[in-house]
């Protein structure tokens, strides 16, 4: 999958010529974008098209941003409102990319630069697909986790009313700017500096609890904020794959939420849940032959690396070299194993390196055969379960735990 889609918050629909918006102004550009949504379907409520209509997305986006694609020398495409305002504009529109607002947490100033995509306005086929998916009614109750500029919040707020939305966004840059945003757009949910993760301060119960960035394990927190029936509704992905759209239904007691993944969505990491690791691996090594060509396990696509995900969690992966010399690095969360694979002469005794007391490759490898023995299922056939006793993840219905 590539990186950059990877890293920005969209959903998976191809990305656009940059020719396909109008070099002309607001109205022609969301008029093209307006037709795009509706033909695949996104629009097709009442609501998110009103909603679409009366919150102007330009008031949410800065005048100097970031695409999530490369330029000739490597570095992220930054287009300035007041230089090429054509091309902000398409940006803005674009219905299939996101528009990104910051590089490593705010300190990367604007221009053309390398560096994590930390912040976005998120690509707005995924942000329609998101709100279908929480069903809102408008006396429903939300909290959003990571508010950013606002533009999702007065979305929300469209709906069910500023009164009725609480917001929180653990970046004080950010959440000044999303304030301010808001407030000149007319929009007055509650507003809260601080740790998603944890919910809101006092606890009170929510309808419905979405989530702007994906996390790696859904916050018990949010089970207990939620009242019976309502709605979870987060990007989720593991250390190993970033790619699924979670949507959790609790209980009637409130103490359990579980459900399927409705679709594929990449999103940035929650800061806390980015994965990190320290290696602190033992000098000694191990070498053995692959069972199979690695092409096999690693070229099989986001779907795949998704399901596969769910069986090795804790594990990462890299890429180094081409060719012959072409390699894929393995690490675990903790930092304690560590496992090369070369792609070149993989039947050869010395092809896979291991450190510390994980063999990674064998686990990878496993959670391949374990895909491909159930006919590779997609993605929307797997679910998560949250409880007092953690996170499990299932396949098809909560009795089948995936296991490898």
């Amino acid at each position: 999958m590539d990186p950059a889609a990877h890293s920005g918050e969209s959903g998976r629909w191809p990305p656009l010529a940059s020719t396909f918006l109008s070099p002309a102004g607001q109205e022609v550009n969301r008029a093209i974008c307006r037709e795009a949504l509706a033909t695949v379907g996104l629009l097709g409520e009442p609501w998110p098209a009103r909603a679409f209509d009366t919150v102007d997305r330009e008031a949410f986006v800065p005048s100097a941003v970031w695409l999530p694609v490369r330029d000739a020398e490597g570095l992220w495409q930054f287009v300035d409102r007041d230089e090429d305002p054509a091309a902000w504009r398409r940006a803005v529109w674009d219905p299939y990319r996101s528009v990104v607002t910051q590089l490593d947490d705010g300190a990367r100033p604007p221009g053309p630069a390398d560096g994590d995509l930390t912040s976005s306005v998120s690509a707005l086929d995924i942000v329609m697909r998101k709100l279908c998916h929480l069903e809102l009614t408008s006396t429903s109750r939300v909290l959003e986790i990571g508010y950013g500029s606002g533009y999702h919040t007065a979305l929300l707020c469209e709906r069910v009313g500023s009164d009725r939305v609480v917001a929180i966004e653990v970046d004080e840059g950010l959440a000044r700017t999303g304030a301010s945003n808001l407030e000149a757009s007319g929009y007055g949910p509650q507003l809260i500096v601080g740790d998603g993760l944890k919910g809101a301060p006092g606890g009170e119960p929510f309808d419905r609890i979405v989530s702007t960035a994906a996390v790696r394990r859904v916050p018990y927190a949010w089970v207990e904020q939620s009242g019976p029936d309502g709605v979870i509704l987060t990007p989720f992905g593991t250390a190993y794959s970033n790619a699924g759209l979670l949507r959790l239904r609790v209980d009637g007691t409130g103490t359990r939420a579980q459900g399927a993944f409705v679709g594929e969505a990449a999103y940035m990491w929650i800061r806390s849940e980015r994965p990190a690791v320290v290696l602190r691996v033992p000098e000694g090594s191990t070498r053995r032959r692959s069972p199979i060509d690695p092409a096999q396990a690693m070229t099989g696509g986001y779907l795949q690396d998704f399901a596969m995900g769910l069986l090795v969690p804790d594990v990462s992966s890299s890429h180094r070299g081409d060719g012959d010399e072409r390699r894929v690095q393995f690490v675990d969360e903790a930092g304690t194993s560590a496992t090369i694979v070369r792609y070149g002469d993989w039947w050869e005794d010395d092809a896979v390196t291991s450190w510390g007391p994980r063999d990674l490759w064998a686990e990878v490898t496993a959670a391949y055969t374990w895909y491909e023995v159930r006919g590779r299922p997609h993605i929307t056939r797997f679910g998560i379960t949250v409880d007092g006793d953690g996170q499990r993840a299932w396949l098809d219905e909560p009795r089948q735990s995936v296991r490898r």
